[in-house]
């Protein structure tokens, strides 16, 4: 018996042994330094841990990120910081192409920084992401078609106008400023250790990371495999929107697009491709990736949002608490045992997910958590 809406996909491309990379405490010191910056909850969450069946849980919860809701500050601030302080002419107008939070991160860092900022979002997005990035000071355009192809058309006429496109996703001929956002990215794990350091917490067996393009993800797989004992990495994205599940599927571990539809609650998670500037990395790093339906990540949401006694409750979107959803899922009747252990989990293990929003889209946090 499997089910059906968790599909767990081993990475056979995996390296083993450490793989270096360079510090990142440049980074951390550059976001000490901008307004508002404050390291994000690591939420123990034991009572939840001893339901999943595992010996303890921490949650990184993303959502006070700068007052912006999700993690994403951190990527834009770092990687228009490097572009100011590299390039010896000044920047003009900045641009992205986003599902919603990237967006509105780069306005934000764009407002810091006294630049313009164009922000280009598929039609589809909500008048709130809307109205969230206008509220930083950018112009946003809305172009009638997916994720993909909204990064095309940035891309095309930020070419055409001069403008430079600050993106959390490499394609061909954009491969120099996505790994900056990657870098920025580091900060999040450099603070759990802190926290885990200070608390006397001992260091998590397996990590559950939403995959996306890979930004988040690769800065995982850099962190973690610098060690030479490393926790079990974990990818999750939407059945969806699978494109790691089938780039490590694939004969030779090329990139290749996602088999699903795109039709997923989990819309930050949704994307069709991955990042050509992280793909080598996970291939590299990561142990896993999981892709689970929605009815998981929204179990995901009530499983953080319904605490027990004594214990944080958090707001999170589906893309934030797909972790969560995963993790339970993978503990569901009909996963495999031995691959449950395989991954890290079992109730002498501790578990890390990185929850990378809050509950950005209310009417939807409301139907899901009053549901049970």
């Amino acid at each position: 018996m499997t089910d059906t809406r968790v599909r767990v996909v081993l990475n056979r491309f995996r390296r083993s042994g450490v793989i270096d990379a360079p510090s990142r405490a440049p980074v951390r010191a550059f976001h000490r330094t901008l307004p508002g910056y404050a390291a994000t909850p690591l939420v123990s969450r034991p009572a939840l841990a001893a339901r999943l069946g595992q010996g303890g849980l921490y949650v990184k919860y993303e959502a006070p990120r700068f007052g912006l809701g999700a993690f994403k500050g951190l990527g834009a601030s770092w990687a228009l910081h490097r572009l100011r302080a590299e390039r010896s002419a000044p920047l003009g107008t900045v641009s992205a192409a986003s599902a919603g939070n990237h967006g509105r991160a780069v306005a934000w860092a764009a407002r810091l920084a006294g630049l313009p900022c164009v922000i280009f979002l598929p039609s589809g997005a909500t008048p709130a992401q809307v109205d969230a990035i206008r509220a930083e000071g950018a112009r946003v355009e809305l172009i009638d078609g997916t994720y993909e192809e909204t990064v095309r058309h940035c891309d095309e006429v930020s070419r055409q106008q001069g403008w430079q496109v600050i993106s959390d996703v490499g394609y061909p001929g954009y491969l120099e400023i996505p790994p900056f956002v990657v870098e920025g990215y580091s900060t999040i794990f450099a603070e759990i250790d802190e926290q885990l350091a200070e608390a006397g917490l001992p260091e998590p067996d397996a990590v559950l990371i939403p995959a996306g393009v890979g930004g988040i993800l690769h800065a995982g797989v850099e962190h973690y495999r610098r060690r030479a004992k490393p926790p079990v990495i974990i990818g999750v994205e939407p059945t969806a929107g699978d494109c790691f599940s089938a780039s490590v599927l694939s004969d030779d571990g090329a990139p290749t697009l996602a088999s699903g539809d795109g039709k997923t609650s989990m819309s930050y998670l949704n994307c069709a491709e991955v990042s050509l500037s992280s793909w080598s990395a996970i291939r590299d790093g990561v142990d896993a990736i999981i892709a689970i339906d929605d009815s998981v990540a929204e179990q995901g949401m009530r499983l953080l949002y319904h605490a027990a006694e004594g214990e944080t409750p958090l707001e999170a979107g589906s893309s934030g608490a797909s972790t969560t959803g995963a993790l339970a899922g993978l503990l569901a009747e009909g996963i495999d045992p031995t691959v449950r252990k395989g991954l890290g989990l079992g109730p002498d293990r501790v578990v890390l997910v990185v929850c990378t929003q809050g509950a950005i889209d209310q009417a939807h946090f409301r139907r899901v958590v009053g549901s049970e």
